[in-house]
Parts: structure tokens; C-alpha cells; sequence
């Protein structure tokens, strides 16, 4: 049972230029209650957290924290408050050790200011257990664990910093499966110990799996709110959206005459993946799933040059490219969308345009080798009208979109030219389910267009929703091969699980 009043929001309103981000929004959290917010991208979620966790300043309206009136200057003042945050995108100092990354900027300090690092490392030790993991990691650099152990170690010092509050954005977007289980054991464990949850997802399912009460964003507005046992899919994302959204796309085409565009043949690098082949026709969607670690993104950035393999073969259009760079791969239209736009797409300082134009520059300049930026501006913003990128110009800057706005930013760059073969790796990670409805149907028309498509996805229900032949990997090797007709989801996930193996 949840208690009283922790939180109060009261008309809280935002703007950023003439974007109006939060709209006059007033909602209550309650002691030890677990609250979920949805909405589309662009929706204000974000910045409403912000708000409440001192990162921003709101226009109007005010917050009351165990009945006082909340007054923070910054986010250092929200922790001492007792209001922790964990971010979608992992805010770490990737060099440092997962110990000092616990404690910075709340070190434990003698008398003399001198650092007690051994009591540090038994408390940092505690916190990690609450999240399933080793004190044995202390000493490593956070560069040095996977992307879901880093966002398990940011929830650990949320935890150890004996929050009241804590916000978590978007936290199983990077987490496989059994990560996601075991966050939702911390959550249960947390709310039975009296701390509130404010819960950020556009993951339906799980949202309707955990929460004690949900509330809803469309435009900065607060436009529902609603218990999970009088919810469902259909109603939050008509609340979300204002409209019933069609997530089924597939459009049958017929690849069975083409001749491949691609071939992968016996790929294989060290120990983490052997064996690989499959080959792509034009305007085939071809899908491979597999768990964190399945070596899914490595065949992938092999394809682009990225990395290298050591045994095996590539052939695009009758032609060896197994040892080609990634400018080589541009060249031939082979393009490659990652699966952490944060770290390995955007460029977040720099403009829309610029994250949009920067693979194709060449083509933008003219003899002399100078930008010619009217034809630069005229095709960006032609695929930001075509693919529906809110924004009130092309020259703010890419971190100034919601995430889905980014994704689209990053999949647009690669739209500027026709690809022939386009990776997409996780293409809607941590978007909601309009514009993943949306970057879906874009999918479909490349397809239509003859466009070879290879989607990586640890979403299943994406893959088997997208794809005319799916691929399933476990430790590095394909486990099973299925085409659209002959798939089921537990036939997927046996095999990615490689639970068939005797």
C-alpha cells in the first residue's frame, strides 16, 4: 500500500524558445508508490524530471517535497533533498572507476578531508549486491563494463545515496532481458522500503506489469491518468497519441527471383562470433535476434568496414569487400545506422544539419571542395519535412531533440542518398510507440524500393513484425533460420536462448 503525499507538482509549466515543453502539469507521488509516465517523444517527460531533479528551472507553478516547498538550484541540492535521477543515456565518467564514479562528488572524507576509500568500497560493495552485481568490478573503469552494467551501477548510487525519490528514465532500454527482471526486483524491493518511484518507459507492457498508477503526456499537457488494472495498450496509446495507431505495416514483396546483393560467408572474429553466413536480396528485411552478447552489432559493423573480420567472406554485388573501410562502404551505399545513437551516432553539440549532412559532405561541395550550404540546407530540410522531425529549425542543436527526434535525425542521415544495403542496429530503441510506428513504416517504403534491410532488434515483437526471414544468434553462432511463414515467438527465443541444445 502506498502512503502519503511525498511529492506535490502544481502547474508546472515550461518553455524553451516558443516550444511550449510542460504545460501547466500537476500530478502527486506518493510514499512508496511506483508512478509511470508515458507519452510520446517530445511529449515533456524529460523535462519535467529535469525539473524535479534540479537540472532544470521551471517558467511556473511550484513543487512541494514532504510538505515544504521545494527550492533547488541545482541537481546536487535535489540529491541532498533525497531525489535521485537515473538518465535514458548513461551519464558516467567512462575513464574513472566504477568506485569513484559511485561516489563523486559525495566522497566519504576523515576528519583531516582525507578520503576513506576502504569505507567507500564496502558501501559501494552493498549498493552493488542490491543490483546483482560484484564488488570485484570496483577497480574497473566504467568504459570497461557493457552498456547495462554501467546503467546498473547508476542505479546502485541512486540506491546508495538513500533517496526518497528516485526517477528512472527509460531504464530497460538498454538492459537485455535478465537485467530488465532484475531491475524490477530492486523496484518491488524499493517500494516495499518506503521509496517512491517515478517511472519513465515506452514500453507499455511493462509499465502496465509494475506500476501502482500511471499518468499520461501529450504536448507538454497532462491528458490522462489511470490505474494499470483499468488500462490497456489501446487506451494509453490513445491517450498518448489522441488517435488509434496502426502498428501493423508488413507489406508482402517478392525478393524470391533477385539475386543477392549481399553474401556473408563463414564469418568469424576470435570468440566472438564464428561461422556467419547469410546472404540479403534487394527490398528483403532480413531480422537477427539474439541476447546482449550474441555478437549481433560485431557482424554488423564488420559489414560496414567498422571492424574486420579474421576468417571468412563478404561479397556486395559479385565483389569481395570483406577488408573495406567504412568510407569505401559509403561509397557503396552500404550504410549502418548504431545501436547507441548517444555514443556512436550523434554529434551532440553540433547542429541538425550538421549531424544530418556530415556523411555526404562531399557531395554538398563544389570543385574547390567548399560547402555549397543552400543545396546542404535544401536537402536537409526536405528530410525533415519527409520524415516529420519537430523542430522550429535545422540549425538548433541535434541534443535539443527528444530522443525519438534524434533517432530520426541519425536514420535521416543515411536517407540522403538512396542506400542499397541499410544495418539498422536497435532502429527504435528507447522511442514511443508513435514514432516507432512511423520509423516502421519508413522501413516498409525502403523496402518497397528495393532497398536491402538488415534489422537487429532486442525487441521481438519488432523483428517478427518487420521481417520476411529472421536469423536467430546465441554466444557468437546462428542457432536457427526462419522465413516469415514457419516463425513463432517461442521458436525464436529457444533458439536465441539455445535452449534446443542437448
Amino acid at each position: 500500500m502506498t502512503g502519503e503525499a511525498i511529492l506535490k507538482v502544481n502547474s508546472i509549466s515550461k518553455s524553451f524558445g516558443g516550444v511550449k515543453a510542460l504545460q501547466n502539469v500537476s500530478f502527486t507521488l506518493r510514499r512508496g508508490e511506483i508512478l509511470s509516465v508515458i507519452g510520446e517523444n517530445g511529449a515533456g517527460k524529460s523535462t519535467l524530471m529535469k525539473i524535479i531533479a534540479g537540472a532544470l528551472k521551471n517558467d511556473s507553478g511550484d513543487i512541494w517535497f514532504e510538505n515544504e516547498k521545494l527550492v533547488l538550484h541545482s541537481p546536487i541540492d535535489a540529491v541532498k533533498t533525497g531525489i535521485s535521477i537515473v538518465y535514458q543515456e548513461p551519464n558516467i565518467f567512462a575513464d574513472m572507476s566504477v568506485l569513484e564514479n559511485i561516489f563523486m562528488g559525495n566522497e566519504v572524507v576523515s576528519r583531516n578531508k582525507t578520503i576513506k576509500w576502504a569505507s567507500m568500497y564496502q558501501e559501494a560493495s552493498e549498493a552493488l549486491k542490491l543490483v546483482g552485481l560484484s564488488g570485484d568490478i570496483l577497480h574497473l573503469t566504467m568504459s570497461e563494463l557493457s552498456i547495462g552494467n554501467q546503467q546498473l551501477v547508476l542505479i546502485a548510487r541512486g540506491i546508495y545515496k538513500k533517496c526518497k525519490i528516485l526517477i528512472l528514465d527509460e531504464p530497460t532500454s538498454i538492459l537485455s532481458h535478465g537485467e530488465s527482471e532484475k531491475l524490477f526486483e530492486i523496484i518491488a524491493d524499493l517500494k516495499e522500503k518506503g521509496v517512491s518511484i517515478l517511472y519513465i518507459s515506452h514500453r507499455i507492457p511493462e509499465i502496465l506489469r509494475i506500476s501502482d498508477n500511471i499518468i499520461i503526456l501529450r504536448d507538454g499537457c497532462l491528458t490522462g491518468e489511470m490505474a494499470p488494472q483499468n488500462a490497456d495498450e489501446e487506451k494509453i496509446i490513445t491517450a498518448m497519441s489522441g488517435r488509434i495507431i496502426n502498428m501493423s505495416v508488413y507489406q508482402k514483396r517478392e525478393t524470391g527471383q533477385e539475386e543477392a546483393i549481399l553474401k556473408v560467408e563463414n564469418l568469424g572474429y576470435k570468440n566472438i562470433y564464428q561461422d556467419i553466413s547469410f546472404s540479403l536480396k534487394p527490398g528483403q528485411i532480413l531480422g537477427m535476434y539474439g541476447l546482449v552478447g550474441s555478437g549481433r552489432s560485431e557482424i554488423a559493423r564488420a559489414i560496414f568496414g567498422e571492424t574486420n573480420c579474421e576468417v571468412g567472406k563478404i561479397i556486395f554485388e559479385g565483389e569481395d569487400i570483406t577488408h573495406i573501410n567504412i568510407n569505401q562502404a559509403i561509397n557503396k551505399n552500404i550504410f549502418y545506422v548504431p545501436e547507441d545513437r548517444g555514443v556512436q551516432g550523434l554529434f551532440h553539440i553540433h547542429t541538425i544539419r550538421d549531424n544530418m549532412s556530415v556523411s555526404f559532405l562531399d557531395s554538398f561541395s563544389n570543385k574547390s571542395g567548399f560547402i555549397q550550404k543552400k543545396k546542404e540546407q535544401r536537402a536537409v530540410q526536405d528530410n525533415i519535412t519527409k520524415y516529420s522531425i519537430k523542430t522550429p529549425s535545422q540549425e538548433q542543436q541535434v541534443n535539443s531533440l527528444s530522443g525519438g527526434g534524434q533517432q530520426k535525425v541519425l536514420f535521416c542521415r543515411w536517407l540522403l542518398k538512396k542506400p542499397k544495403v541499410l544495418i539498422l542496429d536497435e532502429p527504435t530503441r528507447g522511442i514511443d510507440v508513435m514514432t516507432k510506428a512511423e520509423i516502421h513504416k519508413y522501413i516498409m517504403e525502403l523496402a518497397g524500393e528495393g532497398v536491402a534491410i538488415l534489422v537487429i532488434s532486442s525487441d521481438l515483437p519488432e523483428v517478427m513484425e518487420l521481417s520476411d526471414d529472421i536469423l536467430t544468434l546465441h554466444k557468437g553462432r546462428i542457432t536457427a533460420r526462419f522465413d516469415r511463414d514457419h516463425v513463432t515467438e517461442e521458436g525464436i527465443l529457444k533458439n536465441a536462448l539455445n535452449l534446443n541444445e542437448e
